[in-house]
C-alpha cells in the first residue's frame, strides 16, 4: 500500500505542475492578444510609409497648385489694374503736354494782336474768334460747340453766304487738311466751293492766327481722346475690382485646398482603418488556431490523464489482488504451521512415551522429516509470494 500512495503522490503533483504551467502560459497569451486588441499603432500594420507620404505629397502638390493658380490670378489682375493705372498716368502726362502746346500758341496769337495793333473789342478780333470756335465745332462731337442766331448771321457775311450741313462737312475736311502732317488732300470742286464760301478776304493777322489754332486744335484734340480714353480705363479698373468681390479668388481657392487635404487625410485614414481591420482578421484568426490547437492539446492531455489513471487503477486493483493473495498464504502458511507445530508436538511425546517399536520409531522420524520438509516448502513458497509483491 506504501508504493501505491507514492506513485498517486508523485502523478498528482506533476499533474499539478503541469496544469499551472500551462495556465500561466494561456494567461500571458491572452494578456498579450487583449493588449493587442486595446491599441493598434500604425507602425505595427503592413503599410508602407512611402505610400502614406506619397499621398500625402500629392495632396500638398495640388493644393498649392489651386492656392498657386489662384494667387497668379490674382496677381496678373493686379498687374493688369497696374498696368491701367500706369496707362492713365501716361496719358495725363501727355495731356499736360500738350496743354503746354495750346498754351504756347495762344501766347504766340497773344504776341501777334500786339504785333499788329489789334484792339480785343474790335471787329477784326471778334471775326477772328468766330472763326475758330467755327474750326473747333468742326473737330468737335456734334452738339458739343453752340452758335448764336448773331454769330451765324455774321458767318454768313464772312462767307458770303449761310453755310449748309454739306459746306460745314467740307469745312471741316479743309481744317483736317491743313493741319501739319495731315494726308487729307482736297479735290478742285471742294477748293472751287470752299472759295464760294469766301465772303470776308482774311486778313494778315487773321490768317497767321488760323494757322496757329489749327495746330492748338490738333492738341485739344488728342485731349479730347484722351479723356475719353482715361474715362474708359478708370471704368475698366472699376469692373474689375467689382467683380473680383463677387468671386472671391482666393478665399475659394483656400477652401478647395483644404478640401484636397481633407480629402487626403479621410483617403489616408481609410488606408488605415482598412489595414488595421485585415490586422486583426489575421490576429483573431491567428487567436482561432491556437485556441483550436489549446483545445486539441487539451483534449490530448485529458486522454492521457485517463489513460494514466486507468493503469493506476488496475495496477491498484493488482495490488489489491496481491495483497489479498498474500494475506490468504499467510493465513495457509500459519495454520500449516500451527498443524506442523502440533504434529511435532505430538510426535515428541509420543517418543518420550516409547510408543512403537525401533521400526515404529524410525518411521516415525521419517514422517516427521518428510512433514518438516513439506513445511520448509511452503515457508519457501510463502518467502516467494512476498518478495513478488514488494518487486
Amino acid at each position: 500500500m506504501q508504493i501505491r500512495a507514492n506513485a498517486n503522490d508523485n502523478q498528482i503533483i506533476n499533474t499539478n505542475a503541469a496544469a499551472r504551467a500551462r495556465a500561466e502560459e494561456r494567461a500571458a497569451r491572452e494578456n498579450r492578444q487583449t493588449k493587442g486588441r486595446q491599441s493598434i499603432f500604425a507602425g505595427d500594420l503592413g503599410l508602407h510609409g512611402d505610400m502614406i507620404s506619397l499621398r500625402r505629397q500629392r495632396a500638398q502638390r495640388k493644393a498649392l497648385k489651386i492656392v498657386g493658380d489662384a494667387w497668379d490670378g490674382e496677381k496678373k489682375v493686379d498687374q493688369s489694374i497696374t498696368d491701367i493705372r500706369d496707362r492713365i498716368l501716361g496719358l495725363w502726362a501727355e495731356k499736360e503736354e500738350n496743354l503746354e502746346y495750346i498754351a504756347q500758341g495762344d501766347a504766340q496769337k497773344e504776341a501777334l494782336r500786339q504785333q499788329y495793333g489789334v484792339a480785343l473789342d474790335s471787329q477784326e478780333q471778334k471775326d477772328l474768334e468766330l472763326l475758330e470756335k467755327r474750326e473747333k465745332a468742326g473737330i468737335s462731337p456734334a452738339g458739343e460747340v453752340q452758335f448764336t442766331q448773331e454769330e451765324l448771321d455774321r458767318l454768313e457775311v464772312l462767307d458770303g453766304r449761310k453755310p449748309t450741313a454739306e459746306d460745314l462737312e467740307l469745312l471741316k475736311k479743309k481744317a483736317e487738311a491743313e493741319m501739319p502732317g495731315s494726308t487729307v488732300k482736297l479735290t478742285e470742286e471742294e477748293e472751287a466751293k470752299l472759295a464760294e464760301l469766301e465772303g470776308v478776304p482774311l486778313t494778315e493777322y487773321q490768317e497767321r492766327c488760323m494757322k496757329i489754332d489749327r495746330y492748338q486744335q490738333r492738341y485739344e484734340k488728342r485731349n479730347t481722346q484722351i479723356d475719353e480714353e482715361v474715362m474708359n480705363c478708370n471704368s475698366t479698373i472699376r469692373a474689375i475690382q467689382q467683380e473680383r468681390l463677387k468671386h472671391h479668388g482666393m478665399v475659394d481657392a483656400q477652401k478647395d485646398a483644404d478640401k484636397v487635404m481633407k480629402a487626403a487625410g479621410d483617403e489616408i485614414f481609410g488606408m488605415l482603418v482598412d489595414e488595421a481591420k485585415d490586422h486583426v482578421d489575421e490576429e483573431m484568426e491567428e487567436t482561432r488556431e491556437e485556441a483550436k490547437e489549446e483545445a486539441e492539446e487539451k483534449a490530448e492531455q485529458e486522454e492521457k490523464i485517463e489513460e494514466r489513471e486507468e493503469k493506476q487503477e488496475e495496477l491498484e486493483q493488482r495490488i489489491d489482488e496481491t495483497h489479498e493473495s498474500n494475506e490468504e498464504q499467510e493465513r495457509l502458511r500459519r495454520e500449516s504451521a500451527e498443524r506442523s507445530r502440533k504434529d511435532a508436538d505430538l510426535l515428541g511425546d509420543m517418543i518420550d512415551a516409547g510408543v512403537g517399536n525401533v521400526g515404529s520409531i524410525s518411521d516415525a522420524q521419517t514422517e516427521v522429516k518428510n512433514m518438516l520438509n513439506k513445511m520448509k516448502l511452503i515457508e519457501e513458497d510463502l518467502k516467494g509470494s512476498t518478495v513478488d509483491e514488494q518487486a
